[in-house]
């Protein structure tokens, strides 16, 4: 198997950095879950929304789930991809390619037979009896193949950043907590190190919400329900123009 991963490091930011259950137990199959559990995460058991009298957990997976692991795992994409690129090295037909750009499908006999792609040394060719296209919602593979995704229009759009922690924030337990406005919602979710936040608004507004620009976006991310208005307002001072910011 060659593994052909077009940038150099796994060292990037990605939207999603969840492992479910069934990925846990298919781990666990082929001896990998235990190993895994041993780098850095954290576990999330169920959704936490914030009231006046506290977090309170929506449902709880460990009551629901009958597995080893009643809980979403949190890792940073770049660990777990480290993490699997290191178990497979331990086979002797695992290849991987760091920096390796798709850019031509082998076709014979009316089926694709491998790939061409470039890295730092120019051009290679790989062969193979099977080629999967693993290179996320903008394929190329899937475009030099002539294949045809089915499109699904979302009534929302979403933004991703960091917010820093607070020294009265509690220990990272994995919490996800939603927060709801008008026409929009918050999900912010506890990273032990950084609040991930997720910022839910209609499709079609983000032109609108970049051009108000970040104070106009600070005070629309502000719920002093769920939080002191010290503390929300220290938090949200640290999202700043040179923060990167993910859209979906």
């Amino acid at each position: 198997m060659t593994l052909l991963e077009a940038h150099p490091t796994f060292d990037r930011d990605f939207r999603g950095d969840t492992i479910h259950p069934a990925i846990l137990e298919i781990l666990d199959e082929i001896g990998l879950a235990d190993r895994l559990h041993q780098r850095p995460h954290v576990k999330m058991y169920g959704p936490t929304i914030s009231t006046s009298q506290g977090p309170v957990m929506l449902f709880d997976m460990r009551r629901l789930l009958r597995t080893r692991f009643p809980y979403i795992m949190w890792m940073p994409q770049p660990i777990f991809l480290d993490f699997l690129a290191t178990a497979g090295r331990e086979h002797a037909s695992f290849q991987l390619v760091m920096g390796a750009n798709v850019q031509r499908l082998l076709a014979e006999d009316g089926a694709v037979r491998g790939v061409r792609y470039r890295d730092g040394n120019g051009w290679h060719e790989v062969r193979a009896p099977l080629t999967v296209a693993a290179d996320g919602r903008f394929s190329r593979v899937r475009k030099l193949a002539g294949l045809r995704a089915i499109p699904t229009s979302s009534p929302v759009e979403l933004l991703w950043f960091r917010l820093p922690r607070l020294g009265g924030d509690p220990e990272g337990t994995g919490i996800v907590s939603p927060r709801f406005g008008k026409k929009q919602i918050l999900v912010m979710i506890d990273r032990a190190d950084h609040w991930q936040v997720g910022y839910f608004f209609p499709a079609g507004d983000y032109p609108k919400l970049r051009a108000a620009g970040l104070e106009a976006m600070r005070r629309r991310t502000h719920y002093p329900a769920a939080c002191s208005l010290e503390a929300e307002a220290r938090r949200l001072s640290g999202f700043s123009e040179g923060d990167q910011v993910l859209a979906n």
